[in-house]
């Protein structure tokens, strides 16, 4: 088993490595001169224009996190800005799933305005699967249009398929999980006596005097963090807010991309440009790399050529955007942490 595990890591590094070579020769077949005018030619107007658009995408989530709250427990969006930035940065570090940015957000609004970590990691978890269920609508779309508008092989379309259905049902198995009643009756009847009892989890026993106390600490859990799905579930008016929100903030995305493209003279309308930034961030999404680096550009790329988009602009409107994304991402995203951990860091070590 060991060695299986080691394995799989070594081709997991393996593929880590070799995405950024990938991308290297990508770019050198096109040219690096070329690819350097083309960045060139981007006024800073348009630069701005694009990054105030990503700014907007930011506040935006934010706003869908704040609504998700409790009126009661709602803070500002400034207060509320620093802490979702630090998620950003946490899902960006992380490869694979990259889901390390929502226990960052749970710990830091528990420790800025108090109650259980678990009961913001609910909320938190609310808030991403809502801007998941809109992305994957996106997602099918966009594979749809590839489907009916580039000439790929079918195995090419069947795989976009396969990867777009899967994660269509990836994001159904989380709004069914919602239904915190049939888990909670499954685990009370189930699978809680079995863990209580076991003689090798002794120390559960020693945590908990009685298994009274211990159901009753599970459930509160789960409680917290299952909360908020069956809320939003079960609130047409919030859920549509959620998803409204998100597909706005999406839809500003895709416009920052296209500002880029427009003004590069790359001819290629805004469902296009949508289309490409879709199945390329999901590429990145799927990758092993920290926030996708090298999968979402190289297929950025790619999709641009099936589109007839010149290699150099493409190439160009990849690194500027994903410049501005990891600026926001890693740059920003790593200040409001540093802010966050300076703030509340010694009360954490207490």
């Amino acid at each position: 088993m060991n060695a299986h595990k080691g394995i799989w890591t070594a081709l997991k590094v393996l593929a880590v490595l070799l995405v950024p070579v990938l991308l290297w020769l990508v770019l050198s077949h096109i040219g690096f001169g070329r690819v350097i005018e083309a960045m060139r030619r981007a006024s800073a107007r348009a630069i701005l224009i694009a990054a105030l658009l990503y700014l907007a995408v930011f506040v935006l989530w934010t706003l869908r996190w704040q609504l998700l709250m409790k009126r009661k427990e709602r803070k500002s969006i400034a207060a509320l800005l620093p802490i979702y930035m630090a998620g950003i940065f946490g899902n960006m570090v992380t490869p694979g799933a990259r889901v390390g940015g929502e226990p960052v957000r749970a710990f830091y609004m528990s420790r800025a305005f108090g109650g259980e970590k678990s009961a913001h990691l609910g909320v938190v978890l609310v808030d991403k699967l809502g801007n998941g269920a809109v992305f994957m609508l996106f997602l099918v779309a966009s594979v749809i249009f590839i489907a009916l508008s580039i000439p790929l092989g079918t195995a090419v379309k069947a795989g976009l398929a396969g990867g777009a259905l899967l994660a269509t049902a990836v994001t159904v198995g989380g709004l069914l999980a919602t239904d915190k009643a049939k888990l909670r009756s499954h685990l009370v009847g189930r699978i809680l006596p079995a863990i209580y009892g076991s003689a090798l989890l002794r120390f559960v026993r020693r945590t908990f005097p009685t298994y009274d106390h211990f159901e009753s600490y599970v459930t509160r859990k789960l409680r917290n963090v299952f909360g908020p799905m069956a809320h939003a579930a079960g609130s047409p008016k919030a859920l549509a807010k959620i998803l409204l929100i998100s597909a706005v903030s999406w839809l500003l995305f895709y416009l920052a991309h296209y500002v880029l493209f427009a003004e590069l003279g790359a001819r290629i309308d805004f469902v296009k440009a949508a289309v490409i930034v879709t199945v390329a961030s999901f590429l990145g999404d799927a990758s092993f790399t920290p926030g996708g680096a090298g999968f979402t550009e190289a297929a950025m790329i790619g999709l641009c050529a099936a589109y007839g988009v010149d290699a150099d602009a493409a190439a160009a409107v990849t690194l500027i955007s994903r410049g501005l994304f990891y600026a926001y991402g890693l740059g920003l995203g790593a200040l409001c942490l540093g802010a966050l951990a300076a703030l509340y860091g010694r009360r954490a070590q207490e």
